[in-house]
């Protein structure tokens, strides 16, 4: 379940990148009403999916509450399963087979056809599924038109297709996944975007391996890495884009793999010095940082989620906790501050972000490799 005022949330990043007609946002409460979710407790199907209020998942008329709050739109997405144990079916199958080879015994034949017993199973999954409900689950959605950004509460690939696939054809727009590469396209100008693209990957060691790996996979894991060595060296030296300093360190959890293939070596360090100190040097014999627990630390707010390299999916995310608004106070207060906190924490990964890649285009980049080099072989 994909919920924003979940303690921690993981969600996916995404910009429209279609030209949005002008007329289109208010259509919106139209189009998500064309393509709510249709409940099928009473129906033989086994899923159904479709949008829903995002403050009441059984409310596919928007009566609650409307789905534009302030400069925002949020909705639902609900998906409804019914997951029969496969136990289950092979039991009911089974005791059906059992029955009908009686039966036809009983008229001297020996064998079940093909097409019987393929009808057989039909009949046993129709019964089963008018006794399993469907399990539903909820995944918000946050459409912010001013950054041109959607985030969906989800980071499994299965439901990231089938929301991309649902707004396209809700709202006739195509979504991009914020991915390492994407994300830059959105913080460089063309040329710059243009000696990236000529950009081979950092070879840190002699042991490092990069073949056949896409840009954006090699990007995501340079930055984790040097992230990690910024806030092990200078942790609290960073700046937003308006010049506000903030504090980042990765001292939680950290996912250091190497190799390719069946010889894939994955190590999960997490907290105490030794575990970490041995994953730096797995660094400097080649693996590369996949994942990460980033903790960003701005004035009295503190931010921590997983930033994965390969799509900058972001994993448990936890904001300063926000306070349920009083009777009278605006029932949008709580969301809105909950997306204000978000957003804070995606300005402060975004601005560290374009740090690293304006440091990458420049030929600062080998010096800073060259202290990451002696960083990775650092006993103290």
């Amino acid at each position: 379940m994909g919920n924003i005022y979940s303690a921690s949330i993981s969600f996916t990043r995404f910009r429209v990148i279609d030209p949005i007609p002008s007329e289109l946002f208010t259509q919106i409460p139209e189009k998500l009403r064309q393509f709510a979710f249709r409940d099928i407790d009473d129906l033989p199907e086994m899923q159904a999916y479709g949008w829903v209020c995002f403050e009441d998942m059984l409310d596919t008329e928007w009566r609650t509450a409307p789905p534009q709050k302030g400069n925002y739109f949020t909705f639902s997405l609900r998906l409804d399963t019914r997951r029969i144990p496969p136990a289950i079916i092979k039991k009911q199958l089974s005791l059906a087979l059992k029955a009908e080879k009686e039966k036809i015994q009983a008229q001297g034949k020996k064998f079940i056809s093909r097409e019987r017993k393929k009808d057989l199973k039909e009949q046993v999954l129709l019964r089963l599924r008018q006794r399993f409900l469907p399990v539903p689950a909820e995944f918000h959605v946050v459409w912010e038109p001013d950054r041109n950004e959607v985030w969906f509460a989800s980071t499994q690939g299965k439901m990231i297709d089938l929301f991309m696939e649902l707004f396209i054809t809700s709202f006739g727009l195509h979504l991009e996944q914020i991915e390492p590469y994407s994300l830059a396209e959105g913080l460089l100008d063309d040329v710059e975007m243009g000696k990236l693209d000529r950009c081979e990957a950092t070879q840190f060691t002699m042991a490092s391996g990069n073949e056949g790996q896409m840009l954006s996979s090699v990007l995501g894991e340079e930055f984790l890495t040097w992230l990690w060595f910024q806030s092990d060296v200078v942790p609290g030296a960073f700046v937003n884009k308006e010049g506000h300093p903030f504090s980042v360190s990765m001292e939680q959890r950290i996912v250091v793999q190497g190799g390719q293939g069946d010889a894939k070596d994955t190590a999960t360090v997490a907290g105490t010095l030794s575990p970490l100190t041995e994953a730096r040097f797995g660094l400097g014999k080649g693996k590369k940082v996949t994942r990460a627990t980033i903790r960003l630390e701005e004035d009295d707010l503190v931010f921590q989620f997983t930033l994965k390299a390969e799509d900058f999916t972001l994993g448990s995310l936890k904001t300063p906790k926000v306070e349920k608004p009083e009777e009278d106070d605006d029932p949008d207060a709580m969301l809105l501050e909950k997306i204000y906190l978000m957003e804070v924490c995606l300005g402060l990964l975004d601005s560290l972000y374009a740090r690293f890649l304006q440091l990458r285009l420049s030929p600062q980049w080998q010096q800073e490799v060259a202290d990451m080099r002696q960083w990775m072989t650092r006993t103290e």
